[in-house]
């Protein structure tokens, strides 16, 4: 329902699939995040804020993009590549002003999210011409009730599931960061992993893309931000290092994938995978 009503109130605005996956969609299954980190930040638990963050920014890449390109290969076009290295560029920023800052501030928090609001508009100018169709009017009401639906049942499923896996987690005494880096990143990724899929095998790969570039924009930038502004977050630079590490070489894996005759196809969807599997046990094995 999520998908089929933003594909329609994108064609129906005369913008993209890309644009709808990147801001609506990404908003929308990025708030399990932004409502878990800003309680946690709220209670002083910054590291379950940042390992959910970058967790479920690993998660994004490695397992929900992987699982659904062995599912469909995606079909890139060439003005996604260049959203590529904006991603990269987001997020090789921001890991570095929280590595050299040990945290992130009120003052930081704030410039997060304007640079958020930022980006919004750049990809919004950037690609507001690519794949457009017309449908008619008469059906917008009806896509934002659907959206709407979408969205809350979403919202209610993360909210069910992060709940129950923390409560298990923490009865066997597993650190926090740790199981906000792996099970709490998993549970608030699920609405990426779920409607990407959809967005898969209904053809909107544009969608797919969009969504989990776009969610993981929102996560460092709006979720991170908002999470900072309510309480500043203090960190171990050299505990999250090995995550950051391997968030930002996924990021460059798959701007070389994605330019490889532009289709991200099932072997390199399995090579995602297997190195989400890789980054699971390493943690598991850390414990």
């Amino acid at each position: 329902m999520l998908i089929d009503s933003a594909s329609k109130l994108a064609k129906l605005f005369g913008v993209s699939d890309f644009i709808i996956g990147a801001t609506v969609v990404a908003l929308g299954t990025s708030l399990p995040e932004l409502v878990s980190d800003t309680y946690a930040s709220y209670i002083y638990k910054g590291d379950i804020v940042i390992g959910d963050i970058i967790g479920s920014n690993i998660t994004n890449i490695a397992l929900v993009l992987g699982v659904i390109c062995i599912i469909k290969p995606l079909a890139v076009k060439h003005t996604e590549i260049y959203s590529g290295w904006i991603h990269l560029f987001i997020l090789s920023a921001a890991s570095f002003i929280l590595l050299i800052g040990s945290g992130l501030g009120r003052i930081g928090g704030l410039v997060f999210v304007i640079a958020y609001i930022a980006y919004l508009r750049k990809v919004v100018k950037e690609h507001q011409t690519v794949g457009v169709e017309p449908v008619p009017r008469n059906s917008v009401i009806n896509s934002i009730i659907k959206l709407a639906i979408g969205l809350t049942g979403v919202l209610i499923g993360a909210h069910l599931l992060v709940g129950t896996i923390i409560s298990f987690a923490q009865t066997f005494g597993i650190p926090e960061y740790t199981i906000s880096l792996v099970l709490m990143a998993v549970g608030t990724s699920l609405p990426e992993l779920s409607t990407a899929i959809v967005a898969a095998k209904k053809g909107y790969s544009a969608m797919a893309l969009g969504n989990i570039i776009g969610s993981n924009v929102a996560n460092i930038l709006w979720v991170l931000g908002m999470s900072a502004i309510v309480r500043p977050i203090q960190i171990n630079s050299l505990q999250i290092l090995p995550a950051i590490v391997m968030m930002l070489l996924l990021s460059v894996i798959l701007i070389y994938f994605k330019k490889s005759q532009y289709t991200i196809d099932r072997k390199e969807g399995m090579f995602f995978v297997a190195a989400y599997v890789v980054f699971v046990l390493i943690n598991v094995a850390s414990l």
